[in-house]
């Protein structure tokens, strides 16, 4: 009561200590209340600020990282077309090497380092030979009954028949097995078609890819051209191939070309292409295949390659 008597003292205009004590509690309350509000508010604005420029840092580092990522994409196509030009080179003397070797370009942007590599060194799907065919997948590692399945299912795959090989598969053997394909019954069309012949896995693929081509049309491999791997192989079976020089053939000689570059800021992007060269004809070279590897398949020819420095991280798409 005493409290309300001096709040109506008050309103009256009653002058007091009362009064006054009464006035200054009410005002500094409302001072209490008005910087809990402003502190919550600096806080909250405070959150806010560090979520926006977190989320501008990260936007600028991915940003800068495909601005990278497009420099060493195009570094890699700079490499690949340099090797064209290397290839046209009429004076042999002058001309890279076409065995593999690795040949280093250093651009503004950026390093590259290019093999190239005469597909008569190459295992021509469509051409070779079941026993060599063999020997090859037997220097992978491949048991015998895989070994005898994987090679007839090859032929089958490429022959023009029905006919099934004793260990291959037909039509009928890739529906019973759940696969929504068959057989081609015509030359493979490309390198990785030959994931799709019955038996092959991913892992046994990517393993062999950097050693096949459909582009050699020979069904001999020249040993002067061939990856050590390959050489290895078939020369301590005996199943060695002809040796060959790198003369261009008169229809136009095929060759592998393969690319790594690295940005300055230290994104890798890889190229493998196929091109076939004619130089004395209207189209001095025509491409035939070109296709970013996977990862397993670029480290694994880099790495038979004898190049450490070129590793498969943070590598362009």
């Amino acid at each position: 009561m005493a409290g309300t008597a001096a709040g109506t003292a008050c309103e009256a205009g009653a002058m007091n200590s009362t009064c006054e004590h009464a006035r200054g509690t009410g005002a500094d309350r409302q001072r209490g209340i008005a910087l809990v509000l402003v502190l919550w508010l600096l806080v909250l604005l405070s959150v806010i600020a560090t979520s926006h420029a977190r989320v501008i840092r990260t936007e600028t580092r991915l940003a800068s990282n495909q601005v990278e990522a497009s420099k060493a994409r195009s570094l890699a196509e700079a490499g690949a077309h340099h090797a064209i030009l290397e290839l046209l080179v009429r004076d042999e003397s002058q001309r890279w090497p076409v065995d593999g070797s690795i040949n280093r370009i250093s651009y503004e942007d950026g390093d590259v380092a290019i093999a190239i590599r005469d597909t008569r060194g190459l295992i021509d799907i469509n051409k070779v030979q079941a026993a060599q065919l063999g020997t090859i997948l037997d220097g992978i590692g491949l048991e015998e009954a895989r070994r005898s399945a994987l090679v007839d299912a090859t032929l089958d795959w490429r022959d023009r028949d029905n006919l099934k090989h004793v260990n291959g598969a037909e039509d009928d053997d890739y529906r019973q097995a759940g696969l929504k394909w068959a057989a081609r019954d015509g030359p493979f069309s490309s390198v990785e078609e030959f994931r799709y012949v019955q038996g092959m896995t991913n892992t046994l693929f990517e393993r062999l890819a950097p050693y096949l081509t459909v582009h050699s049309d020979q069904a001999g491999i020249m040993l002067d051209f061939a990856p050590a791997w390959l050489v290895s192989v078939l020369t301590d079976t005996r199943d060695a191939s002809q040796s060959g020089t790198a003369a261009r053939r008169r229809g136009g000689s095929a060759f592998r070309i393969t690319v790594r570059a690295t940005s300055n800021g230290g994104s890798t992007a890889s190229l493998d292409m196929e091109v076939r060269i004619t130089p004395t004809g209207d189209q001095p070279y025509k491409i035939l295949s070109w296709r970013a590897p996977s990862r397993s398949i670029n480290a694994s020819f880099w790495r038979d390659a004898g190049d450490s420095s070129n590793r498969p991280e943070n590598e362009a798409g």
